[in-house]
């Protein structure tokens, strides 16, 4: 543990000094994709209904970068009125003079900005056992390898984003398929985990490859159950690792994207147990009561930390609502506010004056929830 505010999870070591590595100078990046999996009913917070859910990740582009969406008239909310994650990330990047990158890797919807278009197309169900075309996998993780490259040559260290509803049930069925035990401890938006839904539909894909040799490879395993998030971010952190510290912002999502790179860390020449690669998320999810991400992140081999802010000081019950578990982590808010925090020298209390501010500026009396 670095302190009461940034706490390690697992490997202290090298989770260590990736932190110390947080400073102004970082690059970041927010990955957008889609999946069919989201227009379940139940299965995300990211999005009142299935047809906001499709909006979700450009909305949440949009406002990161200009602080107000354009391709729907308010932020993004959850089925229980609690707003978007984009808040903090924005308040923390704005602390930070960081302006983010935006890569679209297929969402339903591109955003309204200039971004990199990495891919056009969404994932299908993972009920289906057939989310994307195996070659538009290969495609993505030679795009996100060659970006990553590209991006890390200057050395500075990057931090991964990503903004996929739905993204907690790819990344369970990603993790089994790997053959981790990961049944119920997986943590998402939804304030109880739906553990039972996700499983479900999980295994209903499962059992389309089964007595098939197509889960013996990470490849088959996203063309199977993945989405367009996945295979690009691994590219990415695979070849951004060999440069620069690569600090994968996000939670369960972004625990079967380092699983995903440790399965293919030896094919492209990368010693993953000393890679400097990480996972940084909220203290929701990292201690979610309904979940078991310290036990998840340890069987991966996966280096952990959460930011732990206490929003019970924040002025905005909307933001209070995260303490109850509600959203609990989207668009990189807990490696934004590790970063932050960092950046300020400890200074909690500026940090949440600022995402007080932001939430303020972007959401205003129209949703203070």
């Amino acid at each position: 543990m670095v302190d009461s505010f940034l706490q390690i999870v697992n490997d202290e070591r090298r989770m260590a000094a990736l932190l110390s590595e947080l400073q102004s100078n970082c690059a970041f990046y927010l990955c957008l994709g889609s999946t069919s999996i989201s227009d379940v009913e139940g299965i995300s917070a990211a999005g009142s209904t299935p047809q906001y859910r499709r909006l979700t990740p450009a909305a949440d582009a949009e406002a990161l970068v200009l602080g107000q969406t354009k391709t729907v008239e308010k932020l993004p909310v959850s089925p229980l009125g609690v707003v978007s994650p984009v808040v903090i990330t924005r308040a923390c990047l704005h602390l930070t003079n960081i302006a983010p990158q935006i890569v679209d890797c297929g969402a339903f919807v591109p955003p309204g900005i200039p971004h990199f278009s990495a891919g056009n197309c969404p994932a299908d169900s993972v009920a289906t056992g057939l989310a994307l075309p195996l070659n538009i996998v290969r495609s993505l993780f030679d795009r996100g390898f060659e970006y990553g490259a590209q991006q890390s040559a200057d050395c500075r260290p990057m931090i991964v984003a990503e903004c996929v509803p739905g993204g907690t049930t790819t990344a369970l069925a990603v993790l089994l398929a790997l053959g981790y035990d990961a049944q119920y401890s997986l943590s998402g938006s939804i304030p109880n985990c739906n553990h039972a839904m996700r499983l479900e539909l999980v295994e209903q894909g499962l059992r389309q490859l089964r007595g098939q040799s197509l889960l013996a490879n990470p490849f088959d395993i996203l063309a199977a159950v993945g989405d367009p998030m996945q295979p690009f971010v691994v590219g990415m952190a695979l070849a951004g690792c060999r440069n620069s510290s690569i600090i994968l912002a996000g939670g369960s999502q972004m625990l079967a994207v380092y699983a995903l790179c440790a399965a293919l860390a030896a094919q492209y020449e990368v010693e993953i147990a000393d890679a400097p690669i990480g996972v940084i998320t909220t203290k929701w999810v990292a201690f979610d009561p309904n979940a078991r991400i310290a036990d998840l992140s340890k069987q991966i081999g996966a280096p952990l930390c959460a930011a732990s802010p206490d929003f019970m000081l924040s002025r905005h019950k909307g933001l209070q609502a995260y303490e109850a578990f509600n959203v609990k982590e989207g668009v990189g808010a807990g490696a934004a506010m590790a970063l932050a925090y960092q950046v300020l020298s400890g200074d909690g209390g500026l940090l949440m004056a600022n995402i007080d501010q932001s939430y303020d500026d972007m959401v205003g009396t129209l949703c203070s929830t």
